[in-house]
């Protein structure tokens, strides 16, 4: 009886696998905030948008870096540029619209009933 040895296999998990796993698993645990209701966002439904949103992006731009990194690595040398910046300025730019409008709702209900937020920060920190 002959015996064959057995086939070597890699136990590592290729890069690109695990990014894929770990952006996966990071999507899976970020849920969005759900607005409840038909009435209109307020700035908290707004800034829970903005944090998630800032959270999924994160998680897909280390993805895309990793995705990135691994082509360029196994591609003919400089053939690959790394233009991951663009994401992370496109995310930066997107959440921040999302805070700026928060910014905005705060400036108008400040004008339209002055010493308002003090009375209410007040009442917060009361309970």
């Amino acid at each position: 009886m002959t015996r064959l040895s057995p086939r070597p296999t890699s136990l590592a998990v290729p890069p690109v696998q695990a990014a894929h796993s770990a952006l996966i698993s990071a999507l899976a645990s970020l849920k969005p905030h759900r607005i409840i209701g038909s009435y209109a966002a307020d700035r908290f439904d707004i800034m829970a948008r903005a944090d998630h949103l800032d959270a999924v992006l994160a998680a897909v731009t280390v993805y895309a870096k990793a995705i990135v990194a691994d082509t360029a690595h196994m591609a003919p040398c400089g053939y690959v540029a790394d233009e991951t910046g663009y994401l992370e300025d496109a995310s930066s730019d997107i959440v921040a619209a999302l805070k700026n409008a928060v910014d905005k709702m705060l400036d108008d209900a400040d004008e339209a009933n002055p010493g308002a937020w003090l009375k209410t920060r007040q009442a917060e920190v009361a309970r």
